[in-house]
Formats: C-alpha cells, sequence, structure tokens
C-alpha cells in the first residue's frame, strides 16, 4: 500500500472517531500522546540523519538552504496565504474552518514533502507512517472541535501527497544510493526540527529550511561523479 492511501485512510478513520470519541478525551491524555509521538519522531529523525556518511555537504545545504528560506520567509508567506484563502472561503461556505486547518496541517510541510518523495523514490514509507499515525491522532481532535468538515481533509491528503509521490517516482536521476544518503540527512534534520517542535521545547520554522533539499540535490548531481 502506498503511503499516502495509508495517510489517508489513518485521517478517515481518526475523523470518525473524533466525531463520536474527540470530546470525551481528557486534554492531558492528548498531551502525552503528543510527547510520545514527538519522541519517536526524533528519533526517526536522527536514524534518517545518521544514515548520511558524508555529513559536511548536508551541513553546508542546510545552513545555505535555511538562509535563502528565511530570506524568502516561506513559512511566513505560507500562513499568510492559506489565512486569505481561508477567509475567502469562509465567507461564501461555512464549516469549512476544519477542512482548511485538516488540509494545512496534513499536506503543508516537511514531513509531508520528505516522506512522499522518500515514498516515491525509494519505496522507503517509514516516515510516511509515522505521518499517517501522527495525522491519525490529530484528526481525531480536530473532527472533536470542528465536526465532519474534517473528514473531507482526505481528499486532499490523497491527491497532493499522491502527485508528490507520483512525481518523485519518475525522478530516477535521484536514485542513488549516495543521493538517497544526502536526501536522508537533510530531511533527518528537518524532522528532528518537527520532532522538537511537537515536543514544544523550540519553535522551529522548518518550512523555511525546505530549499536545503533542493541545495542538496543539486550537489549531489553535480559532485555523484567526483
Amino acid at each position: 500500500m502506498k503511503g499516502y492511501i495509508l495517510n489517508s485512510i489513518f485521517v478517515f478513520v481518526g475523523s470518525t472517531i473524533g466525531l463520536f470519541l474527540g470530546k470525551h478525551i481528557n486534554e492531558k491524555i492528548k498531551s502525552c500522546v503528543f510527547n510520545a509521538l514527538g519522541l519517536f519522531t526524533f528519533f526517526i529523525g536522527i536514524k534518517m540523519a545518521s544514515t548520511c556518511k558524508d555529513i559536511i555537504p548536508v551541513v553546508f545545504c542546510i545552513v545555505l538552504g535555511t538562509v535563502f528560506g528565511s530570506m524568502l520567509n516561506i513559512e511566513e508567506n505560507t500562513s499568510n496565504l492559506i489565512e486569505k484563502l481561508s477567509r475567502k472561503i469562509s465567507s461564501k461556505q461555512s464549516n469549512v474552518d476544519g477542512f482548511i486547518a485538516a488540509t494545512t496541517l496534513f499536506c503543508v510541510g516537511s514531513m509531508t514533502i520528505i516522506g512522499s518523495i522518500k515514498d516515491g523514490l525509494y519505496d522507503d514509507v517509514l516516515l510516511i507512517k509515522t505521518k499517517s499515525v501522527m495525522d491519525g491522532f490529530a484528526s481525531i481532535i480536530l473532527s472533536s472541535k470542528y465536526g465532519i468538515s474534517v473528514i473531507y481533509s482526505v481528499v486532499s491528503v490523497f491527491f497532493i501527497q499522491g502527485f508528490i509521490t507520483i512525481f518523485a517516482k519518475h525522478l530516477t536521476i535521484l536514485s542513488s544510493t549516495q543521493m538517497m544518503e544526502f536526501i536522508d540527512g537533510v530531511g533527518g534534520i528537518l524532522v528532528l526540527g518537527i520532532a522538537i517542535n511537537l515536543l514544544n521545547l523550540k519553535q522551529i520554522k522548518t518550512l523555511n529550511m525546505l530549499p536545503s533539499l533542493i541545495f542538496i540535490i543539486v550537489y549531489g548531481l553535480i559532485f555523484r561523479h567526483v
């Protein structure tokens, strides 16, 4: 089963549970669950990053990509765009807040992009499986607050993640062992950032770090024969 299908199922099941049982789940339990998911995400990030033997290009590309992403202000601009779209849609249509919130959470982020690329390129669904479990629990909480509109985000997850996965499948030029290590190295650092956010240790703007993936891919293509 491809990762985006599994993720869609988890969101659907979680949203359904949340509609009926979400309001009865204690806030303390919800917090404990997300702490556990944060720790597991931290473990996945370390596991990914440690597979890369050549760490210097990873450090260089992370720094360069983060500076570039911060100059473009990717995270804040993305947030502002979503907020504007939300206001426009909400003015014409009721009960879409849950759909907007869920689509943003499940489809806009480093884990979605990295996980889908790894799924498409290397048939590695570990990261997407982790994300699926996280999204399943998150959808319980969201649907308990917003109602049935959260379930509609299944469509967004299926098509957005599916598109990235299928597109990545055709990028065979990136399928070498060295390139996989580079992508895991940078991706692992970004996943660690997500874990730190989940654990509320510090707020790291991981969307601003996404250009690092482009820089490491360019580096790998240029120096693959060196």
